[in-house]
């Protein structure tokens, strides 16, 4: 059984190139079979790269090296000392410098950085203190993981009274601020790899003072082991963007109607959200840009991998509605809860067995082994009635089985039933007379919308109009079109992973300067919706709409060649990438290499500036120097320069574009070797 399995998981400083030298791909590697990842977690969420990005990058990482991850935690920095000694690790991740001995970090080397951070002192509104002498008497909280025990060690020496609490390091970052609000303790010391937003959650606490400027933070590999060094380090080039967390902003939809942006949070999805021709479609898609229109907002798009990551980025306040249809109503835990939209369509799905096993009944199911396709709709009507039917096992299928594989499976007793939709049914009864279309199954997985609970005026609008569409029949009209597309499989390019008819050339040229391919594809949708003969009010011309001076000073004349036109435009992005110092990291470079494509690098420095003058993180794009542009755009400000705002909108587009291209060739050939499925 194994040829229909696939087992799924869960889920960059640049250099000095030349030209005509090509990045080689990700080699396997003669190390042992683990990849071993030591991890020193830092207090709450607040690392630029946090354990699940960091998770998900190296097993990706593991992954396109042939080898399996294996991920353990340490307590407190001293816990590492031992096992670096010994080389019984390959990876360390810690929230600052590693262990300051010189014997432990002299086996140690810094990998290219992948966040940056830095720690502040806070405080309740009435407190006075501005440096860590003038903490006298009083009480310190930290993560017991924090890499500044061994300062305020020293401190306690010289400053009278001063008493330090240990945290644990799984405490969100809530928690110490709670107990700063509620007087438990006096201050608290918290890394912080972005704004201080969170602060105006609470409003007696405040920041006192840095503690440190902001640093770049890199991974450690062991000195000995440099060839894992430079695969680590092109892995981080090439992909660290993927795995970028969109802004953070909880809003109602008095405030969405005000920013005038709508963010939805979906998942790729035959039908409902797929990538065609290079361009995102599908009918939950298109139903959500109608509801966006209704209301005059701007649509923009999240892509998420699974259930579990759109409700934490609706909790979160990472989108403002998730459009994608979830399996199970989402239950309240600690955290916040969910409410969800009326019932606007149903699919019904039917079993399909060998003759000699007629299923008549869904009581019929019990104990059978049923199969369908990874993250298909079937699939996940599958697990949903599971639930309801113990004994039944649901088998995964990769997407790069053909259906007429999976049917043979079927008919030849591999597998006991597959599950097809209603629509689907008569057309295999046709086809397959050696199969029996059977009973129907009962399933939660319908269509509803979902949103944060206490937004009822959201809530009430998404149900007005789904009322509408249903009663104007636009919710008919667009199930129809998409099923008919879906019927003649034109969801995707026939699981090759194609996005565009330059695929070849775009990644010969993301290889060469060391980025994403799928990253270039999105910028060129973008510019020029794949169109060699596209040319902008301003002149810019070809698939990556430059401007010919600009081309011509990297040396091509003819943007009407796409070959040119791709080379010149990843070129001028990776040049404009390695403008940026090394304190930057290279996903934040790649944002901002994409905004000064847009906008110029003079006006982006520009916004850097002002970032800092906000007292944001001018080397961060996500929450600080894209909040300081949107600042800049507006009418009024100290610039208001609309130009500012337009850049925002090309950034946001190419990250939603890029996470759908990304999540298009997981649905569409998963385990393709080297690439990160993030």
């Amino acid at each position: 059984m194994g040829v229909l399995l696939h087992v799924a998981a869960a889920h960059a400083n640049s250099r000095p190139l030349a030209q005509q030298v090509a990045i080689a791909p990700v080699a396997a590697s003669a190390a042992p079979d683990a990849l071993r990842v030591l991890a020193l977690p830092a207090a709450g969420d607040a690392q630029g790269v946090g354990d699940e990005q960091a998770r998900r990058m190296l097993e990706d990482f593991a992954r396109a090296l042939g080898r399996r991850l294996e991920w353990s935690n340490a307590v407190r920095p001293a816990d590492i000392r031992q096992r670096i000694l010994n080389d019984a690790i390959d990876v360390v991740i810690a929230p600052g410098p590693v262990p300051p001995d010189a014997r432990t970090a002299a086996r140690l080397v810094a990998t290219s950085p992948v966040a940056t951070e830095r720690y502040v002192v806070v405080g309740r509104t009435d407190n006075r203190a501005r440096n860590p002498l003038e903490l006298a008497q009083m009480s310190v909280a930290m993560a017991l993981g924090s890499p500044h025990w061994h300062y305020f060690d020293r401190v306690q020496r010289i400053v009278p009274g001063l008493k330090l609490h240990a945290l644990a390091n799984e405490l969100p970052r809530s928690a110490p601020l709670q107990l700063v609000a509620d007087g438990m303790v006096d201050i608290a010391v918290l890394p912080v790899a972005g704004g201080l937003d969170f602060l105006a959650d609470n409003p007696r606490i405040k920041r006192l003072f840095d503690l440190t400027t902001e640093r770049p933070l890199s991974w450690y590999v062991r000195r000995t082991d440099p060839a894992l060094l430079a695969n680590l380090n092109q892995f981080i080039d090439r992909y660290h963007a993927a795995y970028f967390e969109p802004s953070v902003f909880v809003r109602d939809f008095a405030a969405i109607k005000r920013r005038g942006v709508l963010r939805i949070i979906t998942r790729v999805e035959p039908g409902n959200y797929y990538i065609r021709d290079g361009k995102p479609s599908g009918y939950e898609l298109e139903l959500a840009a109608n509801f966006a229109e209704r209301h005059k907002l701007r649509l923009e798009v999240r892509v998420a991998h699974d259930d579990a990551q759109m409700l934490d980025w609706l909790a979160r306040g990472a989108g403002d509605l998730v459009t994608g249809r979830l399996v199970e109503a989402p239950t309240q835990g600690s955290g916040p809860g969910y409410a969800r939209s009326r019932t606007y369509g149903y699919e019904a799905f039917a079993t399909v067995s060998r003759r000699a096993l007629p299923l008549r009944s869904p009581l019929e199911l019990g104990g059978l082994v049923l199969a369908a396709t990874e993250g298909s709709p079937a699939f996940r009507a599958l697990t949903s009635m599971r639930a309801r039917l113990p004994g039944t096992s649901v088998i995964a299928v990769s997407p790069a089985v053909p259906e007429s594989l999976l049917l043979a499976r079927v008919a030849d007793g591999m597998v006991d039933a597959t599950v097809v939709s209603g629509a689907v049914a008569a057309r295999l009864r046709a086809l397959h007379p050696e199969l029996h279309v059977g009973t129907s199954i009962a399933h939660a997985y319908d269509y509803r919308w979902t949103v944060r609970e206490g937004d009822e005026a959201l809530l009430d609008a998404v149900d007005e109009f789904l009322v509408d569409a249903q009663r104007t029949g636009l919710a008919s009209i667009l199930a129809a079109r998409y099923e008919a597309e879906r019927e003649a499989r034109t969801f995707v390019a026939g699981y090759d992973g194609r996005l565009s008819p330059y695929d070849r050339i775009v990644r010969r040229y993301a290889d060469r300067y060391g980025f994403d391919w799928r990253l270039i594809a999105a910028q060129m949708y973008q510019e020029s919706q794949f169109d060699p003969r596209a040319v902008s009010p301003s002149g810019a011309r070809g698939l990556m709409q430059l401007m010919p001076r600009t081309a011509l000073a990297l040396g091509f004349a003819d943007l009407a060649r796409p070959e040119s036109a791709i080379h010149a435009g990843v070129k001028y992005l990776y040049e404009l990438r390695n403008e940026f110092d090394a304190g930057v990291p290279v996903g934040e470079r790649t944002w901002f290499a994409l905004a000064a494509y847009n906008l110029g690098p003079r006006r982006l420095q520009q916004a850097r500036r002002y970032a800092a003058r906000l007292k944001l993180d001018p080397n961060r794009w996500t929450g600080n120097v894209e909040a300081a542009m949107l600042r800049l755009a507006q009418p009024g400000g100290s610039a208001g320069d609309r130009r500012y705002g337009q850049a925002l909108i090309y950034v946001r587009t190419i990250q939603s574009l890029y996470g759908s291209y990304r999540s298009q060739q997981i649905s569409a050939a998963p385990g393709l070797g080297g690439v990160p499925r993030a």
